[in-house]
């Protein structure tokens, strides 16, 4: 998962334009002329040593490179870039993964941070590190086991002295949040047009908004029991005539250090519908009505609390009959079927649809709930009985109850434990003196929350951190968060749809309804990127994968090479239990880095998978490519270098005609390279110029501005899929004798030229065009038409035929159809032959 925040306003300071050049072609001027020779020994050279902790595993990096480039390419165009990386440090895996080597989680995270930050840097990707803001005591994340190594962004939530607090906000408004944001965040999706595909998967996670819960205060022998539970109702205009609450068996009440626990064990007979002596006051109705501990292990969607209303369902209403509870009726059915509310107080004589407005409207202005919600609604984020995640600032105290930590002694940061095993009740009970402590109400003993956050929590809100990160009173500020929010572009994969991007949305709506920011939706565009595939080789009759040193392909199937058994040969996401993993550093090896990126960026746009063949994948046209480009920029030093001064007045017609192709070509691709992110789409066009350039003559080389303007943007305009070649390039476009333009006089690297415009003469739209023909689907030439006939089928025919190309090939010729091309410039005839 990653983010990169690319704001449409100018550059303010240089200091914003951040290189990833680390130097890894360019020196001090030397240009090399044995491009493949060169580029092998330092590729080499500079990894030695760099990466030797990197394990076989999948390509990860898709992600980096795609964000890098989109990084680069903006910045280039003049734009404030944000493009942040952080650290992973709270989480389940890392606390497992620090278990089984018997090592601290806190050192074991670290360890991991420094090996992914040389990781990284090693990759010459250009992260804003400025923008991390490290502190494993209260930061959040997850570390990915696979390779041992973090990734994700960094999340901070109660790290500094109002985070904390915000977070307190949040569990003391829980049922409020909670019922009253899914709706719009269901809502929203709507103005997500480019949520392709996830829009979906969020929509079927939240669920239809159709119920909502009441609170209810708990009660023992008739007295206040301090509790208050939220029951759920699909029907909540029917709310008078509940008959009862319901519970799960494996509801907090039943084994928290609630004050109704012992109550309900006392009542709970397992395997059936228990009634208890518990009673739960409806704060809207203002009626009272029994707990039941339910029979069944769950009930619809993800609730763990109903209320019981017989007229609403029949279900409802035997388990009243069952346990002798009674009942007030609410429904009244009219003779034209329709439905009434009866016994409903001020809501008497109302329909049901009528009823079902108003009455929530009414419990939400008395705050006891009404807020529409799904019976879909997880809570799984903050009881974690672990000791690697974010500590919850609340205390206990047996006179008060549940405390807030005090702002002033925020935040509030883990102990050290003195042993891990993963089972058992939370490690933080151990920890006396960091447990005991006093109520910032009472001043009497209490004793602090032992559970932690769910990783989920905190990087709802990571996104919020990297534009203010050195703040050290408040999260972030308002302003601040404004001028970069919302991101414009978030990259990741779809496994992150109904969780991290889930949250990160409710949060964001959350914080947009506190005041804190001006807008609800965190992320404007979503570019969720494929997976690198491997092939995988199982035997047939055990499932077994094998690795390639296993099998034989000498036959025209592969075999497994000892038993000769049959395998199910595919393709799927690389890991090790798969056998189909890369070993990063031998392919950086033999290929390079600049050449690993423009494969990742080539072989196919950023959310199709790419299935990893080098026998038959992009790399050795990658390969070429950039062997034909440094070879272009040896050409124009050679001819520039020679006795003969360049001059375009000397070109003949044929020469300057070949010039105006060059032309036209390099605007062609520059006003294509767009921001749909096809990058594919963009390395093949400059590969059309490069064979553009690779053609020319060598006058118009010596002696034409277009040529060399043409071959400066070439450079300039790959440079953010391949910044280190583009740099030696440039570095030897530096060096040129003789410039005929100014393009090669600007100073700074690359990476700090302007993107390339298209040249306002191009723009103009001529009045006439090239069309295409075709005969039988064989290419036979052009003709020029008039612009303003060019979608009209029967005059292009007639033009056609009329010219010179017509009347030569088809003037003698039955012509069965004519097919004009709507999208270009473009007929095909069909004839018999």
């Amino acid at each position: 998962m990653l983010l990169a925040v690319c704001s449409r306003r100018p550059l303010l300071d240089a200091h914003l334009i951040r290189l990833s050049v680390r130097g890894l072609f360019s020196e001090s001027g030397v240009w090399e002329r044995d491009y493949k020779a060169e580029t092998r020994r330092r590729v080499e050279q500079w990894w030695h040593g760099r990466i030797q902790e990197q394990k076989k595993h999948r390509m990860t990096r898709l992600v980096y490179t795609i964000s890098d480039t989109i990084s680069h390419f903006q910045r280039m165009r003049g734009h404030q870039v944000l493009n942040p990386m952080g650290w992973d440090a709270f989480g389940l895996p890392a606390e497992n993964a620090a278990i089984e080597r018997g090592l601290d989680p806190e050192d074991w995270t670290k360890s991991n941070i420094e090996s992914m930050r040389k990781q990284l840097d090693s990759l010459g990707l250009c992260f804003n590190w400025d923008r991390v803001s490290e502190s494993l005591h209260s930061t959040d994340g997850g570390l990915d086991l696979n390779f041992g190594v973090l990734h994700h962004c960094i999340s901070i939530l109660s790290y500094l002295r109002l985070g904390a607090r915000a977070l307190w906000l949040i569990l003391e408004k829980k049922l409020l949040i909670q019922n009253s944001v899914l709706q719009p965040l269901l809502d929203a999706l709507a103005d997500l047009p480019e949520w392709y595909g996830v829009k979906s998967m969020q929509a079927n996670w939240i669920g239809d908004c159709s119920g909502c819960f009441f609170n209810h205060i708990m009660k023992v022998d008739g007295r206040d029991s301090g509790e208050v539970l939220a029951a759920y109702t699909g029907s909540p205009e029917a709310v008078f005539g509940a008959a009862y609450v319901s519970v799960l068996p494996s509801h907090r009440l039943l084994h928290g250090s609630s004050a109704l626990k012992t109550a309900l064990l006392r009542a709970l007979r397992p395997g059936r519908d228990s009634l208890t002596e518990v009673t739960a006051l409806n704060v809207f109705t203002g009626r009272e009505v029994p707990v039941v501990i339910s029979s069944k292990k769950e009930f619809d969607g993800h609730l763990d609390t109903v209320m019981g209303i017989p007229d609403s369902s029949e279900e409802e209403a035997e388990l009243a009959q069952s346990l002798g509870l009674s009942w007030i009726s609410v429904l009244k059915t009219e003779q034209d079927g329709t439905q009434t509310l009866i016994n409903s107080d001020e809501f008497t004589g109302q329909s049901r649809a009528e009823a079902f407005n108003s009455v929530t409207q009414k419990a939400r202005e008395r705050n006891a709930g009404g807020y529409l919600t799904s019976a879909k609604l997880r809570d799984w984020l903050i009881s974690r009985q672990r000791y690697w995640g974010t500590p919850i600032p609340i205390v206990h105290c047996s006179a008060c109850g549940p405390v807030p930590v005090p702002v002033e002694e925020l935040p509030v940061t883990l102990p050290k434990v003195s042993s891990l095993s993963g089972k058992g009740a939370s490690p933080l009970k151990t920890a006396q003196d960091w447990l005991r402590c006093q109520c910032p109400r009472c001043k009497g003993p209490a004793e602090r929350e032992t559970d932690t956050m769910d990783t989920f929590v905190d990087s709802s809100w990571y996104y919020f951190r990297y534009t203010d990160p050195q703040n050290p009173l408040r999260p972030f500020e308002h302003s601040r968060a404004d001028h970069w929010m919302p991101v414009d572009v978030y990259i990741g994969g779809k496994e992150h749809a109904v969780m991290h991007l889930y949250y990160a949305r409710f949060l964001s709506h959350f914080c947009r309804d506190q005041g804190m920011v001006s807008h609800r939706e965190p992320f404007r565009k979503l570019l969720v990127q494929g997976l690198i595939k491997g092939q995988t080789f199982r035997v047939a009759e055990t499932g077994q994968y094998l690795t390639k040193e296993d099998i034989d392909f000498s036959g025209p199937e592969p075999i497994q090479r000892d038993s000769g058994s049959r395998l199910q040969v595919t393709w799927e996401k690389m890991s090790k239990s798969k056998q189909n993993g890369l070993d990063p550093q031998e392919v950086l090896q033999q290929y390079g880095l600049d050449t690993m990126r423009l494969y990742l960026l080539y072989a196919a746009p950023p959310e199709q998978d790419i299935l990893w063949d080098v026998k038959t994948d992009a790399i050795p046209g990658v390969l070429r490519w950039q062997a034909r480009l440094w070879g272009l920029i040896t050409k124009l030093r050679a001819a520039r270098e020679g006795p003969e001064t360049p001059n375009p007045s000397v070109l003949n017609k044929r020469e300057r005609s070949e010039a105006r192709k060059i032309w036209e070509n390099k605007n062609y691709v520059t006003g294509h390279f767009t921001e749909d992110f096809l990058f594919n789409a963009a390395i093949s066009r400059l590969m059309g110029l490069t064979n553009t350039l690779s053609q020319a003559s060598s006058r118009v080389v010596l002696h034409s501005v277009e040529f060399e303007e043409a071959l400066a943007s070439l450079c300039v305009m790959a440079a953010p899929m391949c910044p280190h070649l583009a740099s030696e390039l440039w570095a030897g476009l530096s060096q040129v004798r003789n410039p005929l333009g100014s393009v090669l006089l600007g100073k700074g690297s690359v990476l700090q030229q302007p993107w390339p415009s298209v040249d306002p003469e191009y723009l103009q739209t001529p009045d006439t065009l090239q069309l295409s023909v075709r005969i039988n689907n064989k290419a036979c030439g052009s003709v020029s038409v008039p612009r303003e006939v060019a979608q009209d089928a029967q005059k292009v025919q007639e033009l056609v035929l009329n010219s010179s190309l017509g009347a030569r090939l088809l003037s003698e010729r039955v012509i069965k159809k004519a097919i004009l091309s709507p999208r270009t410039a473009l007929i095909n005839f069909l004839v018999d032959e």
